[in-house]
């Protein structure tokens, strides 16, 4: 899943949307991608950095801090590229309150009230397959960016 050779404990940072890229998007992001990361930079300094596009839904930056940190202007230029990107495309890559989950071949994206109320209904049970955006390294995204529900931080929907 992750075509990069960084070390687990490289910084991760993940942007959904709420719909699958089309061909079209998915080609024009990884162009974008790529340019981006192979001029990424922090005081001068080159990160060693990855990008990918996952499930054709996400996309992740990895940058190996042990080398060079990432900076908040080397941050602030990467969400400069995610909004740059959501203009050309059209896609809702920033909305933190959507919540990704497996239904059960597909991804599903549920606003956080409407993912609380298909708990409710019992239509996203402890077992569903949910994403955790908020994980910071590359080892906790190899572990645990996917699992269940019961096992990740939207378990305090369950209550």
């Amino acid at each position: 899943m992750i075509d990069n050779n960084l070390p687990n404990s490289s910084r991760v940072w993940i942007y959904q949307s709420d719909v699958k890229f089309t061909a079209d998007q998915i080609l024009l992001v990884e162009v974008r991608l790529k340019e981006f990361v192979d001029s990424w930079a922090a005081h001068g300094t080159d990160l060693n950095a990855a990008a990918q596009i996952i499930h054709n839904q996400f996309i992740v930056f990895f940058v190996d801090e042990q080398a060079q940190q990432a900076t908040g202007c080397s941050i602030d230029k990467s969400v400069a590229l995610i909004k740059s990107l959501q203009s050309e495309t059209g896609l809702d890559l920033m909305n933190r309150m959507n919540i990704s989950f497996r239904d059960p071949e597909t991804i599903e994206v549920a606003r956080m009230m409407d993912f609380q109320a298909l708990i409710k209904e019992g239509k996203v049970t402890a077992d569903t397959t949910v994403y955790n955006n908020l994980v910071q390294t590359k080892g906790e995204f190899v572990s645990s960016w996917q699992g269940p529900l019961k096992d990740s931080w939207h378990a305090q929907m369950l209550n």
